[in-house]
């Protein structure tokens, strides 16, 4: 069979979405395209609008992996400069850590999950698709100074006045919340903000 590179990386995309028909949506998609049913990829079509809908949701959890992963230095022997521990709802490490590639320099760090993790040694980043053991206790049990740091700069930017409590669990689930060092403050300034705290 003959597939455009245009369809594999749609379908490349999609994979990455867990849940029910994960393997067979994306198998019955490429067959019917390559049988000439082109209208299988578009969202007017049943199959098109789910598989659109699963791009979606994984566009998502990127955006969520690049807003809401909190680095820390680590000072535990053998581990890299910074860790940080990520729950994502879809398959989306392996293909969405890159961004932090570009940001990090030369630092090395890691990103452990449940199921994979990441390691950027300053010049290649390693996917491993079962975590590490000992990846996931560094990520999990961070140096308390980077805690403090973070719910300090989280307290000094975070604007009661401005606040809506449906678009910031609609913005940042409240799945994530346990695991962001500001994570126990957003109940405390949310509650704040209804009772009429102000920004300074």
């Amino acid at each position: 069979l003959r597939v455009s590179p245009e369809l594999l990386d749609l379908l490349g995309s999609a994979s990455q979405y867990r849940g029910d028909e994960r393997w067979s949506l994306l198998y019955r998609v490429l067959w019917r395209f390559v049988q000439g049913e082109r209208s299988a990829v578009l969202a007017g079509d049943p199959d098109g609008s789910e598989l659109h809908r699963r791009l979606k949701a994984v566009r998502r959890e990127a955006h969520h992996l690049h807003a809401f992963v909190r680095f820390q230095p680590s000072k535990a022997q053998g581990a890299p400069d910074f860790v940080a521990w990520f729950e994502p709802a879809h398959d989306i490490l392996a293909s969405a850590s890159g961004h932090f590639a570009e940001r990090l320099g030369k630092h090395s760090w890691l990103i452990a999950t449940p199921r994979d993790g990441v390691y950027w040694d300053g010049q290649r980043l390693h996917h491993h698709r079962h975590c590490p053991r000992q990846w996931q206790v560094w990520a999990t049990q961070p140096d308390s100074e980077g805690q403090a740091l973070w719910q300090a700069y989280y307290s000094s930017t975070f604007n009661p006045a401005r606040v809506n409590p449906r678009a910031l669990k609609q913005h940042l689930p409240s799945r994530l919340w346990r695991h962001l060092p500001e994570g126990t403050l957003i109940p405390q300034l949310i509650n704040q903000a209804r009772h009429g705290a102000q920004h300074h």
